[in-house]
């Protein structure tokens, strides 16, 4: 699996190869090379947190197209691409941050893993010779004193670091044997790269559990801490879920939940234990690293906040929707009223129209002359 992300690797190596030969320090190689790719995959973690805000932000409305096309998948599809298409939205945009994030990540984990080969440069030939002579290597009664299982895989180096110094010469020897130049100079990086690995005389390269629960040493709380800082990671970014999920659970969900919770939290725990500490010290601060970064994001965009000013939004455009429907009823119904009413009065008065009125009181009668004869000139 290892060779799958060796693309990113080998230039992924070249920079904690700097860093190392700048702080000198294995360990707080580790701390500082994993910060600075948290950085640098900051701008793609934002633009899939983003993502995730503006589908929060149709979150309402697309739980409405849901209820009201339940029974017409078809229909419901053709109006959430609608939805998306209108408010710009791209179903897809989340995915190719999220996919280059994992695939440099997981090359970070394999160039922590393999310190010889990207930091030291330790020829191939050299590493294949270390483990040959190690796992060779029997008591009197013909045992093998270290199993070969401890040496393949993901924590092959680390392995060898772990042993390196208890059998210099057949080490040696071996790299002898295939041909290895230099092999002195070598071996000593091996041992150098050991010695980092020290914390206050304890080995990280040593593994928590020894095979028994008596043997309880200080390793057991980097395994203690790997578990716990998993555990908080998962709860937080549960919490933020849960808010922008809002009341609709997905099917299905409870399950997800439990596996963030416990599972995963829990294999943390257990795998810590049978892996050399230094792998837990790097998985704690991964996961305090992936803690702060979730936070931040969320100040940044928090989708759950997004959603709920969303669903205000439209409560308060359904409400004015309704209100401008009320009024364009009351103004239809007035509109009606005065029509009926006019129409009604059109109605009486041709059913009783109005007689003409011949009360000659009433009537403009003419002056006669004789009254009219004093009147000064221009008053007749």
């Amino acid at each position: 699996m290892m060779d799958i992300f060796s693309i990113f690797a080998k230039p992924l190596g070249w920079v904690m190869s700097l860093v190392y030969n700048w702080l000198g320090s294995y360990l707080i190689t580790i701390l500082v090379f994993t910060l600075l790719i948290r950085l640098v995959l900051f701008p793609l973690s934002l633009r899939s947190q983003k993502t995730q805000a503006d589908r929060a932000r149709l979150a309402p409305r697309l739980e409405r197209l849901q209820k009201k096309y339940a029974k017409d998948p078809k229909k419901l599809q053709e109006k959430q691409m609608a939805l998306y298409e209108k408010e710009g939205v791209k179903m897809t945009a989340g995915c190719l941050p999220s996919i280059l994030q994992m695939l440099v990540l997981f090359s970070v984990i394999a160039v922590i893993y393999k310190p010889l080969t990207y930091l030291r440069q330790v020829p191939a030939e050299a590493i294949n010779a270390s483990v040959t002579a190690i796992t060779a290597i029997a008591d009197e009664n013909g045992n093998k004193v270290v199993s070969e299982r401890e040496l393949t895989g993901y924590y092959q180096e680390l392995g060898i670091l772990r042993y390196a110094p208890q059998y210099p010469e057949e080490i040696k020897a071996e790299m002898v044997k295939a041909g290895v130049s230099e092999p002195e100079k070598v071996y000593d990086q091996l041992v150098e790269v050991k010695e980092e690995f020290s914390v206050f005389g304890v080995s990280l390269l040593d593994m928590p559990w020894q095979g028994s629960v008596t043997k309880i040493n200080w390793l057991w709380l980097i395994a203690i801490l790997s578990g716990v800082t998993s555990m908080l990671t998962s709860l937080v970014s549960m919490r933020y879920s849960r808010a922008m999920m809002g009341d609709q659970q997905q099917p299905g969900q409870g399950c997800t939940n439990n596996m963030m919770i416990i599972t995963m939290p829990l294999m943390s725990l257990i795998i810590s234990f049978t892996v050399p500490a230094g792998v837990g010290v790097y998985w704690i601060f991964s996961n305090l690293l992936a803690l702060v970064q979730t936070l931040v994001m969320n100040m940044i965009y928090n989708p759950a906040k997004i959603r709920a000013e969303a669903e205000k939004e439209y409560e308060e455009r359904r409400r004015r929707k309704k209100e401008d429907k009320e009024r364009l009823k009351e103004a239809r119904l007035r509109e009606q009223a005065e029509w009926q009413k006019a129409e009604k009065e059109a109605a009486d008065r041709k059913k009783n129209p109005v007689k003409p009125s011949h009360d000659k009181k009433n009537e403009a009668d003419p002056v006669p002359a004789e009254e009219t004869k004093d009147l000064p000139e221009g008053k007749e």
